[in-house]
């Protein structure tokens, strides 16, 4: 039987106010500043940090399917979130991405822009059978 990996990008979302006006949500979760959305991810059963550098955290979670790519705030970049989620669906599996970011919101889109278009079949998102 033949499954086939659907990609696409489910909604790539930038905060338009500051984290204080809101309930931004990525996956479900509030988004929050850097240091409290790890820590609130890690804090669910089944989280598991993969990759942790300077720059970013990868957190694999496998009770709800879900990898979480944070990167830290530098200079005059904002802190940014992915979440990668995979849905099985009648026959299929689909791959969706989404992304917000906390802060500034020119700085968020051009930050988006540039993770959306950086992800996708070269991260190893591809067919499979």
């Amino acid at each position: 039987m033949r499954a086939f990996l659907k990609t696409s990008i489910a909604a790539a979302l930038a905060v338009l106010l500051p984290h204080s006006a809101g309930a931004t949500q990525l996956c479900g979760r509030l988004v929050l500043p850097f240091d409290a959305m790890l820590a609130a991810i890690t804090a669910d059963p089944g989280t598991e940090v993969a990759r942790k550098t300077a720059s970013f955290v990868e957190i694999h979670d496998s009770e709800r399917k879900m990898v979480w790519t944070l990167w830290r705030a530098r200079e005059h970049q904002p802190a940014a979130y992915r979440c990668l989620r995979i849905i099985e669906r009648s026959g299929y599996t689909e791959v969706l991405l989404s992304f917000a970011c906390d802060g500034w919101t020119p700085s968020c889109d051009a930050l988006i822009d540039r993770l959306a278009a950086e992800s996708g079949p070269q991260d190893g998102v591809q067919a499979t059978e």
